[in-house]
């Protein structure tokens, strides 16, 4: 008998065995390293640190897509199963949802001080809000319809909305498009965390389409990843 054919009284057995609550399998410590990439990256982006603060969130992006196809190649009860989808999300709202403002505020730090409270530091602090907020909602909504699915024996065909975590390529992309024709990141920033909220929110269809999205990451993150290091070494 596997642990998937265990009664739930069996599981919460096993579970009291252990010193410490919570799973530490290989499918969720690439879930909390994803967490941890992210604190970190905030503490580079309070620091100055602009670039690897967006290398450690592409890290955390990289360990999101890894964690899935982890999780599906190995067998989990109920329980596992619901504690991944519960915690995926808790990391996605730490990796994509607070991560990005904390690094907006990083970017724009300097024009933020240099006339105290304006129109356009409200707007930028309403934008980070309505941000979060949709990050936020989009995270519980994808929970709510992903366990109805579940319920159901089903399987996902598309999203609803732009996923949190494609801020992980985004924000990389437009950093790199802004020092290539020499454009202010802290101009653009704020525009760019208020369209990815409202597609958050909106209603739009993807498709899910595993493993591809994987390649499409490495192909695009890969020399973005090269381009950040490299542009390290060229303001050093």
């Amino acid at each position: 008998m596997n642990e998937l054919e265990l009664p739930l009284e069996e599981v919460e057995k096993k579970s009291k065995r252990k010193p410490f609550i919570g799973y530490y399998k290989i499918w969720v410590m690439l879930t909390y390293l994803s967490a941890v990439s992210a604190i970190v990256g905030m503490f580079f982006a309070l620091s100055g640190y602009i670039v690897l603060s967006i290398i450690c969130l592409m890290t955390s992006g990289l360990c999101d897509m890894l964690d899935g196809p982890a999780a599906r190649r190995k067998k989990r009860n109920a329980k596992e199963m619901n504690y991944g989808l519960e915690i995926d999300s808790l990391a996605d709202m730490v990796s994509f949802g607070v991560f990005p403002v904390v690094l907006g505020y990083a970017v724009g730090y300097e024009y933020m001080t240099q006339d105290g409270v304006s129109i356009g530091v409200i707007m930028c602090i309403a934008i980070a809000a309505f941000y979060v907020l949709a990050a936020l909602i989009r995270l519980a909504y994808f929970n709510v319809v992903e366990m109805e699915i579940q319920s159901k024996k089903g399987k996902r065909k598309f999203y609803e909305g732009l996923p949190v975590t494609s801020i992980s390529m985004l924000i990389p992309l437009v950093y790199s498009v802004c020092e290539i024709f020499s454009v202010s990141f802290a101009m653009v920033y704020p525009t760019m965390l208020l369209v990815t909220a409202v597609a958050f929110l909106s209603k739009i269809k993807i498709p899910k389409i595993r493993g591809k999205y994987l390649v499409i990451f490495l192909l695009i993150g890969i020399p973005l990843a090269v381009f950040l290091v490299w542009s390290i070494g060229a303001g050093s």
